[in-house]
């Protein structure tokens, strides 16, 4: 009501409020143009920048692709040549130079078949004194030289011509040499002088030590980048370019800006350009392929472009404002409309929420009622079952076996068995983990005896049929949580079949794990091969498929005038999971329904079981066994079973209980539940290896962690069992352990 009361007020008083605004209104409007100019004059600058970053960084990467591509090419180039060196080099080392013509035939042949690089094959003494030259030619002076190898070297080379080459010369260890005498000209005219960078952009080659190997400006092949430049034009500053050269040695790749000169122009004008480089690696040495641009060829066009689109933007706005305004003035006029129904429309909202609210209050109320009251129930139950169970059990030892009084004390016992079961399943949903000690049941059997509790609740119009297909199938389970599970769904079918003739069909088969493929699980367990497929349908209302995603949630029910509680499928799930099972669900309206369940098949058969029964080694010694767990009911079970197998389990509740016992008594094995009071299995064992030596060590998990498999990879653990356990499972275990060793 108080928010009632705030919404008509504030309504009254904007009608009251309503004429002083519009004396405002122009200043407002003016106000807002000048932001509205400010934010997107702020914007448009945010853009620009952007814009021209993003595309000279791509320009970059553009750029240092095609050096990267240069040196690869020039890499590959030099490495065929070596190879034709190291042929040539063969006949050498055969003593074929020297006397006759085959030799000049071969050298003349191979010039010949590469003229388009090649230029010719010289073969000297150590002192330089030409043995063979197709050309007639000897070098005269060197520039550069990139060792390959202790006996391979890449130089750049002037000849008694006069022209630069560039020389690829192998040292023989005899006291000669030969050398390839590439056309640097051709090589740079055919395949780097026709890229384009820009405007004046161009491709330089040096080497490690700064020497130009090839360049645009033949005037400055063989000179030091800097030495040499500087020399040429003394009133040059080159510090920037100096800079940038010191990165380009240190024989890695990258992207600089500096100022330098356009060297081809006259003048050589100062212009800020970007280097694009990557070293060509031969051998033990490298070179350096740098593309160069001038800045100026990326940022021009982006400010022209980048102006148009300003300029249309500029447009679009002005457009948009004169719109704006004329708005303004429409919406004025409907003003007073606009925040009638805006107080309607809140008003509806608010008494909406208020119903939800109270709602949900409600079903929290009922919520906190039913977990009270749950717990309560089940203490008192429990206490009333107590001294039922224990007077039976005395009754039951005092009686000689087989007598009429033995047979009743065995039915209350029997029937306060499974009432307590069902107790403890009433108050499952309100703790985290359910029993996980199970047994190994028929599967064929306990699904026949559940289905004669469902025969005895269906009405005269619902026909129950069954197709039990199994053989000697078994899987570790509860059999009373497995009678609620086909109880809760059969009921619900005869729920969705109401009033009119309806079929429950319940069929069960052996399935493999591939079937589980279908229902695209994110991850299908492989700890299984074989499941036993339980089927429930029937041919009720259905459901729909937003009807289909809720089922198994918490107190979601379609059941009218509160006849559901919402919470049958939920255990279903909760106890099919506890199970390690799987449960799916399809349905459509008016078509009925049906549920599909998988129960991984139990693969120790009564054999192995009655194998694995004997509770001595191989040796004859009793097998002894600690168990560390902290559900007692677990631990009883286990002693129970264990001694029936004529084993000594002996078990503790704490990590720190069965760490004293091992001080003073001797085990063949431990079994310890994951974590305790929040301290882990692993370093527990992990504490007890050193002092236990021999002792097999096995964590019962829930779920496989990677700390469990880094414990067993590093020998911490010995083994792992996944939850439900059982007394068979556990001594297979052991025997596997033992056999290895």
């Amino acid at each position: 009501m108080g928010e009632l009361r705030k919404l008509r007020d504030s309504f009254m008083k904007k009608l009251k409020d309503d004429k002083k605004d519009k004396k405002y209104i122009a200043a407002f409007m003016a106000v807002v143009l000048l932001i509205v100019v400010l934010m997107f004059s702020a914007l448009g600058f945010s853009i620009w920048e952007e814009y021209k970053k993003t595309i000279i960084d791509n320009q970059k990467k553009q750029m240092l692709l095609t050096a990267q591509s240069l040196g690869d090419n020039l890499e590959i180039f030099i490495e065929e040549y070596e190879a034709d060196l190291n042929a040539l080099c063969t006949l050498e080392s055969e003593n074929r130079w020297i006397g006759g013509h085959e030799e000049w035939d071969i050298l003349q042949g191979y010039v010949d078949s590469h003229e388009r690089f090649v230029y010719d094959v010289i073969v000297e003494e150590t002192d330089g004194t030409v043995i063979k030259s197709t050309k007639g030619r000897q070098v005269t002076e060197v520039f550069s030289v990139t060792e390959i190898n202790d006996s391979l070297s890449f130089r750049q080379c002037r000849l008694d011509d006069g022209e630069i080459y560039l020389v690829l010369r192998m040292e023989r260890w005899g006291d000669t040499s030969i050398s390839i005498v590439i056309n640097e000209t051709a090589y740079y005219r055919s395949l780097i002088s026709g890229i384009r960078l820009g405007t004046n952009g161009y491709v330089v080659v040096k080497d490690s030590d700064g020497i130009i190997l090839m360049h645009p400006q033949k005037e400055q092949w063989g000179i030091d980048v800097i030495d040499g430049r500087q020399k040429m034009y003394p009133d040059k500053d080159l510090s920037s370019l100096d800079k940038m050269v010191e990165s380009q040695n240190k024989g890695e790749e990258g992207v600089l800006e500096y100022y330098s000169y356009w060297w081809t122009k006259p003048g050589a004008p100062r212009v800020k350009k970007i280097s694009a480089y990557s070293p060509a690696i031969i051998g033990g040495g490298f070179l350096v392929v740098s593309a160069v641009i001038d800045y100026s060829d990326i940022y021009i066009p982006v400010a022209e472009g980048f102006t148009k689109l300003a300029l249309v933007f500029v447009g679009i706005m002005a457009a948009i404002l004169i719109m704006a305004f004329y708005m303004a003035k429409l919406l004025m006029q409907k003003k007073r409309d606009t925040e009638e129904i805006a107080y309607l429309l809140e008003l509806n909202r608010i008494l909406e929420s208020m119903h939800q609210s109270e709602e949900r209050i409600a079903h929290q109320q009922r919520l906190q009622i039913m977990g009270t009251m749950t717990g309560g129930i089940a203490h008192e139950f429990n206490n009333l079952l107590t001294p039922i169970m224990g007077y039976a059990d005395l009754m039951m030892m005092d009686l000689p076996e087989g007598s009429e009084l033995y047979d009743s004390a065995s039915e209350i016992y029997e029937a306060s068995a499974k009432a307590k079961e069902i107790i403890q399943q009433i108050s499952s949903l309100s703790r985290k983990n359910m029993e996980t000690a199970y047994k190994n049941l028929d599967a064929a059997r306990v699904f026949r005896r559940a289905l004669k509790m469902v025969q005895s609740v269906c009405p005269a119009n619902v026909r129950l049929t069954d197709d039990i297909a199994l053989k000697e199938e078994h899987f570790l389970g509860n059999e009373t949580q497995m009678n609620q599970v086909i109880l809760n769904i059969c009921v619900n079918a005869i729920h969705a079949i109401g009033h009119q003739e309806g079929i429950i069909t319940v069929s069960a088969r052996a399935a493999d794990s591939k079937e589980l493929e279908e229902y695209h699980l994110s991850a299908v367990p492989g700890d299984w091969e074989h499941y036993i497929r339980l089927d429930i349908s029937d041919n009720g209302c259905g459901m729909t498929e937003e009807v289909l995603k809720q089922i198994f949630d918490p107190f979601f029910t379609t059941k009218k005038g509160g006849k559901g509680t919402g919470l049958g499928l939920a255990l279903v799930e909760q106890i099919i999971t506890s199970h390690k099972g799987f449960i799916f669900a399809k349905s459509r309206p008016g078509e009925g329904s049906i549920f599909h369940i998988y129960l991984p098949v139990n693969e120790t058969t009564e054999a192995e079981e009655q194998e694995n029964a004997d509770g001595e080694d191989r040796n004859g010694k009793l097998l002894r066994i600690l168990i560390v767990d902290d559900n007692a009911k677990v631990l009883k079970l286990l002693e129970k079973n264990f001694g029936k197998l004529g084993v000594l389990a002996v078990s503790c509740m704490t990590f720190e209980e069965a760490r004293n016992l091992l001080k003073t008594q001797e085990f063949d094995a431990v079994a310890a539940e994951q974590s305790i009071g929040g301290r882990s299995a692993v370093d527990f064992c992990m504490s007890i290896q050193g002092q236990n030596p021999g002792l097999i060590r096995i964590v019962m998990t829930e779920q496989v962690t990677k700390e469990i498999l880094e414990a067993k990879q590093r020998k911490i653990i010995d083994e792992y069992i996944d939850k439900p356990v059982s007394d068979s499972a556990i001594l297979k275990v052991i025997r596997e352990i033992k056999a290895k060793f």
